[in-house]
């Protein structure tokens, strides 16, 4: 059994629609003969579903998330599954030149903006959270928050589906990273590495999920 988030985050994952976690997992599972159940979850019982054996992996993952959790020492990673953005995301004309400017940061319930921690701690940024996806970047769009932390290829999916395409941007003056999904597991490291394997063999299937999901190419924010 495999713990998804139970947030719609489409194209990145939106169970039980099809989207890129789900092809790229069902894709490995049919390569091996074996059967994965998706149990979608909330965010913040995560870690603690698969300390208690009750998922058998975590998708995604990834230890910047929760670096302070001791949870985490016990787990095996998979070699990342995709590249995507950290940033802020914000409106057209709202040329911010630095996170201290942003006062209204708008992201998911349960969340870890890891690039906003010591601003939020200092009480320069307040956290402004929903559960909601279409929600939060409309927020954003009527000037309720100032930029939000989403994944880019996400924010964009629902842009077009507001007819408002292009109205909020990568902000390039405002820190921002790369960085990767990964399958995670505390009983079957074996797993992980037949998943490796998976990877390494299926490079083709990952540029072809890219493409289909419209995920945002990560080489111009290197």
């Amino acid at each position: 059994m495999i713990g998804v988030q139970d947030i719609r985050y489409y194209p990145l994952y939106d169970f039980p629609k099809p989207s890129h976690t789900k092809d790229l997992l069902d894709a490995f599972a049919k390569s091996k003969g074996y059967k994965f159940t998706y149990l979608p979850l909330p965010i913040l019982r995560f870690d603690k579903w698969l300390e208690d054996e009750d998922i058998d992996f975590k998708y995604p993952d990834n230890r910047r998330w929760f670096p302070d959790k001791p949870l985490h020492t016990k787990l095996t990673f998979s070699k990342p599954t995709i590249e995507l953005i950290a940033c802020a995301m914000t409106k057209r004309n709202k040329a911010y030149s630095s996170r201290k400017e942003v006062k209204r940061l708008g992201s998911l319930l349960g969340f870890h903006p890891s690039l906003w921690v010591d601003l939020i701690n200092s009480g320069n940024t307040r956290l402004i959270e929903s559960p909601s996806t279409i929600d939060i970047i409309k927020q954003t769009l009527f000037g309720s928050v100032d930029a939000i932390n989403l994944e880019p290829s996400v924010v964009n999916y629902h842009l077009k589906k507001l007819n408002k395409e292009g109205e909020l941007i990568i902000n390039k003056n405002i820190n921002y990273q790369v960085y990767t999904y990964h399958l995670s597991t505390i009983n079957h490291p074996e797993i992980i590495t037949e998943f490796n394997h998976f990877l390494n063999k299926n490079a083709e299937l990952l540029v072809e999920l890219k493409s289909k999901y419209n995920i945002v190419d990560v080489t111009p924010y290197r």
